[in-house]
């Protein structure tokens, strides 16, 4: 599921910047800029009624800019992945972003988002009892 969400975050940032190469799982030493780098951070689960978990999935897309200290290119692109990456194919589904927010540390852009998805997991399927026998006695 984790690599569907990324499959999607990688897709729509291709529409979005179709001249801009994406990194999923690691950025080697002598990259090209400008690039982005899907970064998953964590995933963290709750369980809910019956057998429905609620999972979130937190991520940083870092982007390296042009030109270093590039602070108008990086504001565009900023705009541009707020209302871009609110929302994300993940497999036939559509799913939208929780939360979402920037920030510029070292010359990079860190667009963070979390994206909430409810599972169903299916249970073992138990064969129903035969019979029952139930006695009840009343005092009085």
């Amino acid at each position: 599921m984790g690599n569907d969400i990324v499959d999607g975050i990688a897709v729509r940032l291709g529409e979005l910047f179709p001249d801009i190469e994406v990194h999923r799982d690691e950025i080697g030493q002598g990259f090209e800029e400008p690039c982005f780098f899907i970064l998953p951070l964590r995933m963290a689960q709750e369980a809910k009624l019956g057998n429905r978990y609620y999972r979130r999935h937190s991520f940083d897309v870092h982007y390296f800019p042009r030109t270093e200290g590039a602070s108008e290119e990086m504001q565009e692109v900023i705009d541009m992945l707020l209302m871009g990456l609110e929302y994300i194919r993940m497999g036939d589904d559509l799913i939208r972003a929780a939360r979402t927010e920037a920030e510029i540390h070292d010359g990079v852009l860190h667009f963070m988002a979390d994206y909430d998805v409810l599972v169903l997991c299916e249970r073992e399927k138990v064969p129903p009892m035969e019979t029952l026998t139930q006695r009840q006695r009343v005092k009085g």
